[in-house]
């Protein structure tokens, strides 16, 4: 059972090693297995960061009260933040982006839909972005 464990154990780290690793490459590719296990690792991350920010840290901002607030879609899950919450999310902000660039590349598409993430609206463009993120690789040729 062990060695079932192992491989998609290493998989995980090895996708969110090469995340930060790559913090800005945005040139290239990102495997759908890469890009999965980065975001899973993000969430999880996320929510160590935002346990210790909620169960030891004073908030320092309520997100409901900054501009565009409705756009903000964890001011819905958690409108008062403390220092790490709000250290992380722009630390993390660029590997997010880079390697959801490169798997835009891996399916043939733009780095630029990447923007989908935030614009025209923030949650909307995922209906979009998503789906894309979600296709198999497109075989490489020499052009890439």
């Amino acid at each position: 059972m062990l060695k079932n464990i192992m491989p998609p154990l290493s998989d995980f780290i090895a996708a969110a090693l090469s995340g930060f690793s790559q913090y800005f490459n945005f040139r290239g590719r990102a495997t759908k297995k890469e890009f999965w296990y980065f975001v899973l690792f993000w969430f999880l991350a996320y929510g160590v960061v935002a346990s210790i920010d909620e169960l030891a840290l004073v908030p320092v901002v309520d997100l409901t009260e900054l501009p565009g607030a409705d756009f903000l879609p964890f001011a819905y899950l958690d409108s008062q933040v403390g220092l790490l919450v709000l250290l992380y999310r722009p630390l993390t902000a660029v590997p997010t982006l880079s390697v959801t660039v490169r798997r835009l590349h891996d399916v043939g598409k733009s780095g630029w839909l990447s923007l989908l993430w935030v614009l025209p609206v923030p949650v909307l463009g995922w209906f979009w972005l998503i789906p894309l993120l979600l296709k198999p690789s497109q075989v490489e040729t020499d052009a890439d």
